[in-house]
C-alpha cells in the first residue's frame, strides 16, 4: 500500500516536472515570428518616417507627451483613450478599435497588468497625461490567436492618451 502510493506520488510530480518544461519547438518558432515582425516594424517605420525607439525585447514606441506625477505599478488601474491599428500584411494599418474621443470620461479603464504585454511594458514609460505611440509585435499582443477581426501574428499600433492612474490601495492602507 505504501509501495503504490510512493509509486503514485512519484508519477504526479514527475508530470509536474515535464509540464513545467518549455517547448523548445514553441520558443523557436516564437523567436523566429520576433524576428520576423521586427523587420515588418523595421521597413514600417521607415517608410512612415516615424521616430521610433525600441526597447531590447522589440517594442517600439515614440514618447509624444511625456505627461506628469508618479509611476504607477503593474496592480494600479488606469483609464485610457486608444486608437488602434493592424499592419496588414506588415505595412498596411488598418483601424480595428478605438475609444478615442474629447470626452474623458468614455475612457477605457483597466488594471494595467491584464493588458497586453506591450501595453504592460510601454504605457509605464508615460505618466498622467501623457500620450504615447506603441508599435507592439505579436508576441507581445495576441500572438498566434485569433482575435476579434485581427489576424493570427498581429503587429498592433496604437496612439494611448494615459487619461488617469488610480492606484491600488493596498489592505493595510485601508485599514487607517
Amino acid at each position: 500500500m505504501l509501495k503504490s502510493r510512493i509509486i503514485g506520488l512519484f508519477v504526479v510530480v514527475l508530470c509536474l516536472v515535464a509540464a513545467c518544461k518549455t517547448d523548445p519547438l514553441y520558443e523557436d518558432i516564437e523567436g523566429a515570428q520576433l524576428e520576423t515582425d521586427i523587420k515588418l516594424i523595421e521597413a514600417y517605420v521607415e517608410k512612415n518616417k516615424i521616430e521610433a525607439k525600441r526597447t531590447d525585447e522589440g517594442l517600439f514606441y515614440v514618447i509624444e507627451e511625456a505627461g506628469a506625477g508618479d509611476a504607477f505599478r503593474l496592480v494600479d488601474t488606469l483609464r485610457i483613450q486608444y486608437k488602434a491599428n493592424f499592419l496588414k500584411d506588415g505595412i498596411q494599418p488598418l483601424f480595428f478599435d478605438s475609444t478615442a474621443s474629447t470626452d474623458p470620461a468614455l475612457a477605457t479603464t483597466f488594471v494595467l497588468n491584464t493588458g497586453i504585454e506591450g501595453w504592460q511594458k510601454g504605457i509605464p514609460m508615460i505618466r498622467k497625461g501623457g500620450k504615447i505611440r506603441l508599435i507592439v509585435p505579436s508576441k507581445m499582443a495576441y500572438q498566434n490567436r485569433v482575435v476579434s477581426k485581427l489576424p493570427i501574428n498581429s503587429i498592433l499600433d496604437f496612439d494611448i492618451k494615459l487619461i488617469d492612474v488610480i492606484p491600488k490601495v493596498e489592505k493595510e492602507e485601508e485599514n487607517k
